[in-house]
């Protein structure tokens, strides 16, 4: 039995990762990003400029904690947990009209 559990977390655990891919790309269409540049969940992560990458995380924290639900709660901390790691290795595109400041 607990292997049937299991498996039945895993598929609830992947259904909310695809509704959470399908939020990404929804903020990442929002800012603009070409749809070259979504072709997958990495690059549209890395794709984010800073605030839609602020924006994300912020959705991302607010379903965390505004649900009692453990496959959500998984899924979410599976996408946090990407969302560094791309966001780490790569820095946010500059926005156009960003010229970036001087010092």
């Amino acid at each position: 039995m607990a292997l049937f559990e299991s498996e039945s977390s895993s598929g609830h655990v992947a259904d909310h990762l695809i509704a959470l891919t399908e939020k990404v790309d929804e903020i990442a269409q929002r800012a603009g990003v070409s749809a070259v540049a979504r072709l997958d969940l990495d690059t549209t992560l890395a794709a984010l400029p800073w605030p839609s990458r602020r924006r994300l995380g912020l959705v991302l924290e607010s379903a965390r904690v505004g649900t009692n639900d453990k496959a959500v709660q998984e899924a979410v901390a599976m996408m946090l947990a990407l969302a560094a790691d791309v966001w780490a290795r790569t820095p946010p595109p500059v926005e156009s009209g960003d010229t970036g400041s001087q010092a």
